[in-house]
């Protein structure tokens, strides 16, 4: 284990000779000459061979020499203490690799370092709601969190072939779905994955009503309710993604945008007059329950639905059907799509995350 640990320390320490030998080149070579020896030994430990040479004996009498002759009783000690060190040293060493390759796999397939905690990771520039999985304290579930752990790493190499899949945003899109323009078959099929709550969807979906992108694509949503602890992040997600599939249940006629898209229009880029923020503040911070649903009651009476379709939309908003059309976007959206950020979009043959931009 000596060894082993000598050369990780010394793997490191080489790293600085060139800038050594012009203050010591003497103790540059010193270190030079150790690395070596540590390579040939540790070259021969990783192939469960013995170190035939002294380098370990070298290692700890370079360090115990002057403790023998002041303080012979602490050499044995000392001894041991050297051996656990050096067993920590390769345990932290190894858990940093793995540390290292876990984040690196999960930056190539999720676009985030941090599965757990998406908009943790520093290395992530692209702006998004994410979606943060089962968070587990280490000093109070220590086998719970280690376990976790590895079965993200397990999920990060099973995505491996959804990230590098092509993807058909046509194959995808809701049955009930429509799209915010009439339907052209020689146009390319666009698929928006958004919660209504999230200030960068937003953003995101008016960069691409300013950008054309909804004249350019066949656009259907798909409407996720980000949860933390298994409650809505943001008030009344829940409330508006049922009314939205609930109007799907119940299309109006001839409607351009279809209703569906009024909602989401609306909400994205209208203000309430009466508080003076747009809608989308408005619901998340100041409207309760009632008030949200009798919002967009009233909406749906603006954009033209009769008493008694309203009165259809509001029963189907809270039956089975709805609840579960809900929760099949969750599975297909975790399991299927397995993106840990909203906005996500799927177009030309791609799964975009974050902050649409073009």
């Amino acid at each position: 284990m000596v060894c082993i640990a000598a050369f990780i320390i010394l793997a490191v320490a080489v790293l600085a000779i060139p800038v050594l030998r012009i203050i010591n080149r003497k103790a540059a070579d010193t270190i030079w000459k150790l690395f070596k020896k540590a390579v040939y030994c540790f070259t021969r430990r990783a192939t469960f061979r013995k170190c035939d040479s002294t380098f370990k004996d070298d290692v700890k009498n370079s360090v115990l020499r002057k403790v023998v002759i002041k303080h012979p009783k602490a050499v044995k000690p000392l001894g041991i203490t050297i051996e656990i060190l050096s067993v920590l040293i390769i345990l932290v060493t190894v858990w940093s690799l793995l540390v290292g390759v876990k984040s690196g796999l999960a930056l190539f397939v999720y676009g985030t370092c941090d599965i757990t905690t998406p908009a943790a990771c520093s290395l992530d520039s692209s702006e998004s709601c994410s979606i943060d999985g089962n968070q587990i304290d280490f000093w109070q579930d220590p086998l719970g969190w280690t376990g976790n752990w590895f079965v993200e790493f397990g999920e990060a190499f099973a995505a491996i072939p959804v990230r590098l899949q092509h993807w058909d945003a046509q194959k995808i899109i809701p049955e009930n779905a429509q799209f915010f323009n009439t339907e052209d078959p020689n146009k390319p099929y666009a698929l928006d994955i958004f919660d209504p709550g999230c200030i960068i969807c937003r953003k995101s979906f008016n960069n691409q009503l300013n950008s054309g992108f909804f004249d350019n694509y066949n656009v259907a949503s798909m409407i996720f309710v980000i949860k933390t602890n298994d409650e809505p992040r943001y008030a009344n997600s829940t409330i508006i993604a049922s009314y939205i599939e609930a109007v799907r249940l119940t299309p109006l006629k001839n409607a351009s945008p279809p209703a569906e898209w009024q909602i989401i229009k609306r909400l994205f880029t209208e203000n309430d007059a009466g508080l003076k923020i747009d809608y989308q503040t408005a619901f998340n911070d100041h409207y309760n329950e009632s008030i949200a649903k009798r919002t967009l009651q009233r909406w749906l009476h603006d954009f033209g639905y009769s008493q008694k379709e309203i009165s259809k939309i509001v029963t189907d908003a809270n039956n089975k059907e709805v609840k579960a059309i809900i929760e099949n976007t969750t599975d297909v959206v975790k399991n299927q799509i397995r993106t840990r950020k909203i906005p996500t979009m799927i177009f030309d043959g791609r799964r975009h995350e974050g902050l649409f931009t073009q």
